[in-house]
């Protein structure tokens, strides 16, 4: 039995598809929700053989779904787009969509992304080239959990693991801290070989008589050491802007 994910914040719209793939997919079981962070969580609990995503979504948006998919490993399902609008296509398809309709769903359009799904499309989601997360999602004793980037106070570096520390406490994730730092250079700084801290929560870089430095955060007790190699570009760029 084909399992199909349908996430939609707008509930006629969940309710239209579900009509269409009653009819396109007789014996189909359908799964909906009207989140994105939800979605998430099903794909990664549940057999899902093909996903209706709409792209505008509360929380985590249909684009960042596919993205959390392939840095997770989680085993992807064949991905349809679905939106109002058809400016996201280029998007959609960098990530490996199978389809990208545009609502109201047509039933002709859906039967002929289904017949390329029947032929064995290839859909392999991907992270897409220059995309920033909105959130980080970390997968632990096969649960997820995700936090806001922008809730984050510090990355630190640890063996094998990156800690993402944020008010609730912190996420252990399996990425590199340097492709954290490339994806998130707007919003964060390297201020030593195992810290990123958020720009927007530094507080002050503080001397200490011994010569070590640290920087001390606004709304966190932690104190970061700062490498004497990155102190004079960090207090310029930072702290003392031009």
């Amino acid at each position: 039995m084909t399992e199909v994910l349908v996430a939609d914040d707008e509930a006629l719209a969940r309710v239209r598809l579900r009509h269409l793939l009653e009819t396109a997919l007789p014996g189909a079981r359908i799964v909906e929700t009207g989140d994105g962070c939800e979605a998430l969580f099903l794909l990664q609990s549940r057999r899902i053989d093909l996903v209706f995503l709409d792209i505008r979504m509360p929380g985590i948006d249909g684009i960042e779904v596919v993205t959390h998919l392939a840095a997770l490993g989680i085993e992807a399902p064949c991905v349809i787009f679905t939106t109002a609008y058809d400016r996201f296509a280029i998007q959609a398809f960098a990530v490996g969509a199978v389809g990208y309709l545009v609502k109201p769903i047509r039933p002709e359009q859906l039967s002929a992304t289904l017949e390329r799904v029947q032929r064995g499309w290839p859909s392999v989601p991907r992270p897409a080239e220059g995309a920033r997360r909105r959130w980080i999602v970390s997968r632990s004793a096969g649960e997820l959990r995700m936090v806001a980037v922008g809730t984050v106070f510090y990355f630190e570096a640890q063996d094998k693991y990156v800690r993402a520390v944020h008010p609730q406490g912190l996420l252990l994730l399996n990425e590199p801290l340097s492709a954290l730092e490339t994806e998130f250079a707007d919003r964060f700084v390297r201020v030593h070989r195992r810290f990123l801290v958020a720009r927007d929560r530094i507080h002050r870089l503080v001397h200490e008589p011994s010569g070590d430095r640290f920087i001390e955060l606004t709304g966190h007790p932690a104190r970061i050491p700062v490498s004497r190699r990155l102190a004079p570009a960090l207090r310029r760029k930072i702290l003392a802007p031009d």
